[in-house]
């Protein structure tokens, strides 16, 4: 079947088609190198993106770990690094503790410094010594360019609901001020995903039409399918991009309900600028797209107030992969092999976007991600036959871009998983995935065991999401040295075992652990032992990419986690004769 020629959709989007491997690679190679390093993804592109992140705060917060980032200079500092213009700021005291002490000192904190530009959080009204009566909050906000504030209602104890808050709103959407809404609690153990209470922002937003409502989530995930019907009915409502890292996401919201809706925000210093930065300069959206995206949907929302906006010129990338990060094609000298992907298309928690088959290849074409170790989604939650045989066929279909892995459940019992095993090998899987965790299974139960023996005796790769405790995996790794391990994810509490261990390796997905979480990950483990891994089709490849990008460590270094480990790897294991 003859692929089509791309053609533009309403949204600038082009419609995705996959390109033969070595025919795209030339094509990229060749229309890179006409082009001047400072014109990929150097200084005068982010200029031109002018990126002002929507979601940044300063000060020292409850979970802030010895030497981390924190202040406003260190913030200036990382946009500095990759790539950012302006941000809007909240002061930790404000998020964590009481507004009103937050809220004077990111005056403070932001003076002198053009850049930056201050956001209050608020209550709703009722105790008069806690905050100004409405109309005189509003003054005050308006004096001091106050361009956005927050509504926190878990961490503050309060609901949506119009007998709490309408006295409050009621003068803010008069003058449209924009208002951020955000459920997340600040506290050891409370949930991380999905709490945003849908139903209360959506009808927020029908009470005060004209009031810009924004909402920011450390991450959305499961609650995707909600999103689409509250942007369907409210034209006011907006998403923060830093905690809506799915795969492609940025790319369908933008295509169906358009750019408009989506500010660009990084949830600095919870995370680093590098995952969330890449994801929307390596989006799939046309320019016009992204430099809405990337700040000109906020400096809109933020004139009813009168914020300046300095003239600032940004440096230049400190090397090749950071221009990467910054949207620049990737090379074909810099190829990316990848250690951790689903395929399947579908999933029961969450809308998969542009997810069949051809699409991933064509996204790997993109990002520069050359191969990738498969496994399913329908393994995860349901059927791992059935996800078997997709990633099975999508060997076949692709067998130089993928390595298949066979998915296993291990409550079907030993001998079930053996059997499974050898179908994979027949249909050419050359490692095995493990994900217990999700599959209600005990992280050391038994049958973990069967999935090393057989590792060992073929000489195979086993991932999983999850191998338990150091004295575990200590255990299986002397027990089955000629099988090689690697955690699904970057599992810190096994890195003693990682520096002791030839056969063990980590993946590098997610490292969210703060700014420079890729930094101090390498110089825990080395660079030799950390592995990229995207994660797709559940999060976008770029995202996975970033924190490895934007790292201060040596370009080598990088080569090494992007790519040079798993060849290494594969060559040792699944893919020998």
């Amino acid at each position: 079947m003859r692929a089509r020629s791309p053609s533009t959709s309403t949204s600038g989007t082009a419609t995705r088609t996959a390109t033969p491997w070595r025919a795209r690679s030339t094509r990229c190679w060749a229309r890179s190198a006409r082009r001047t390093p400072r014109r990929r993804g150097g200084a005068d592109a982010m200029n031109a993106w002018n990126v002002f992140d929507a979601h940044a705060i300063v000060g020292r917060h409850l979970l802030l770990k010895a030497g981390g980032l924190h202040t406003p200079d260190d913030l200036l500092g990382e946009m500095d690094h990759v790539g950012i213009a302006e941000a809007l700021v909240l002061d930790a005291l404000a998020r964590e503790n009481h507004p009103d002490e937050g809220n004077r000192r990111i005056l403070r904190a932001v003076r002198a410094r053009p850049r930056l530009h201050p956001a209050w959080a608020l209550l709703p009204p009722g105790a008069d010594d806690e905050q100004p009566a409405p109309r005189a909050l509003l003054a005050a906000l308006r004096r001091k360019r106050v361009g956005a504030v927050w509504l926190l209602p878990a961490q503050y104890r309060y609901d949506l609901s119009a007998w709490c808050l309408d006295e409050l709103l009621g003068p803010l959407a008069e003058a449209r001020v924009p208002v951020f809404v955000c459920y997340d609690e600040v506290a050891r153990g409370a949930p991380r995903q999905d709490q945003t209470d849908w139903p209360a922002v959506v009808e927020l937003c029908r009470r005060f039409p004209e009031l810009p409502v924004v909402v920011s989530e450390w991450r959305i995930r499961r609650s995707q399918r909600l999103i689409y019907r509250a942007l369907e009915a409210c034209p006011n409502l907006r998403l923060e991009t830093s905690g809506y890292f799915l795969n492609r996401g940025i790319e369908y919201v933008t295509r169906r309900w358009g750019a408009a809706r989506l500010l660009f925000g990084s949830n600095w210093p919870v995370f680093g600028h590098g995952q969330t930065l890449a994801t929307l300069l390596r989006s799939e959206i046309s320019d016009a797209d992204k430099r809405l995206v990337a700040g000109g949907n906020l400096r809109g929302l933020l004139r009813w107030c009168g914020v300046r906006h300095p003239a600032v010129r940004l440096r230049s990338p400190a090397d090749a992969f950071v221009a990467i990060g910054r949207g620049a094609p990737v090379p074909r000298r810099e190829r990316f092999w990848d250690c951790h992907g689903h395929i399947g298309g579908k999933a029961c928690h969450y809308h998969l976007p542009d997810a069949d088959l051809r699409s991933t290849v064509a996204e790997m074409d993109r990002q520069g991600v050359e191969k990738v170790c498969l496994f399913s989604i329908a393994g995860v939650f349901s059927d791992e036959v059935h996800g078997n045989d997709l990633v099975a066929q999508a060997v076949r279909e692709y067998p130089d871009r993928f390595v298949g892995f066979t998915l296993l459940n291990p409550h079907r019992g030993a001998e079930a998983m053996r059997r499974e095993l050898e179908r994979g090998a027949r249909r050419g899987l050359r490692g095995i995935k493990l994900i217990p965790t999700y599959q209600g299974y005990p992280t050391e139960g038994p049958g973990i065991e069967v999935a090393c023996q057989w590792a060992h005796e073929r000489k195979q790769i086993v991932l999983n999401h999850d191998w338990g405790s150091l004295a575990q995996i200590e255990r299986l790794t002397a027990r089955y040295p000629e099988a090689c391990f690697v955690t699904g994810h970057t599992a810190k509490n096994l890195f003693p075992a990682v520096r002791r261990r030839t056969n063990l390796f980590v993946c590098s997905c997610p490292l969210w652990d703060g700014p420079r979480d890729c930094e101090e990950v390498v110089a825990a483990i080395g660079a030799e032992k950390l592995l990229f891994g995207s994660d797709l089709q559940d999060l976008p490849i770029a995202w996975g990419l970033g924190p490895i990008l934007f790292a201060r460590i040596p370009a080598e270094a990088k080569r090494l986690i992007l790519g040079g480990n798993l060849r290494r790897i594969l060559r040792r294991w699944s893919l020998r004769p």
